[in-house]
């Protein structure tokens, strides 16, 4: 395994987005050097809950980075959403895990749920982003995602360039619950790829409402 992950570097050499260093022996797809990862603006931790707290009113959640710091972050997060890059999507989930607080324990299992796309989307992209940053997480964190509890009813044009009442009208009633949902109360941490206004979430939080589950945080990849 070793000794073709050595013939593959050869034949078809990784090179550093930033500083064009030979990426040799990197398995993350992630095209950024060791050294040059520890320049980004890294928000996880301490720094990204307060932002989340701020920006969602919630009482806890994480997000890893800025989009608008740095154009690398940006051209990956097109990446993922338009060209369909799912192992991108799982490796940034885990690097947003692992530089993360963990999630406040309870008594009830925490679950993560992956903000849902409309059927048409996701089969216009053929995968839902959010998922797979979902399942980065669930593999460092070691907890189960329900990507089938929400869905999506309504399709319409993208939200992004619209403004917070803009976003609040379109999406009225625009997130249900599933019957796949069970009865037993769990913990839920949604998660999606990019933060805006925070609409998205606070609008699947309030289709949760009624539920014997509780929306305790969030989680996003980005900050826009």
């Amino acid at each position: 395994m070793v000794i073709a992950q050595r013939f593959l570097d050869v034949v078809f050499p990784r090179y550093c987005w930033k500083c064009g260093v030979w990426m040799l022996n990197e398995s993350n797809p992630i095209a950024c050097c060791g050294l040059c990862r520890k320049l980004w603006p890294d928000l996880r931790g301490e720094v990204g809950r307060i932002l989340m707290q701020e920006r969602l009113a919630i009482v806890w959640g994480q997000v890893g980075f800025r989009l608008q710091e740095s154009e690398f972050l940006e051209e990956q997060v097109r990446t993922i959403k338009y060209r369909g890059d799912r192992w991108l999507a799982w490796h940034w989930g885990r690097w947003l895990a692992s530089g993360s607080e963990h999630c406040p324990r309870g008594e009830n299992a925490l679950v993560l749920v992956p903000i849902p796309l409309h059927w048409r989307r996701k089969w216009d992209r053929g995968f839902n982003q959010a998922e797979w940053v979902a399942r980065g997480i669930a593999s460092v964190w070691h907890i189960p995602i329900a990507s089938n509890w929400m869905t999506r009813a309504t399709h319409g044009a993208s939200l992004t360039g619209m403004s917070r009442r803009e976003r609040q009208e379109k999406l009225e009633r625009t997130y249900e619950v599933s019957e796949e949902m069970g009865t037993r109360p769990c913990r839920i941490v949604l998660v999606d790829d990019v933060l805006t206004t925070g609409t998205t979430f606070r609008m699947c939080a309030a289709a949760l409402q009624d539920t014997p589950h509780r929306v305790v945080g969030a989680m996003a990849l980005a900050l826009a």
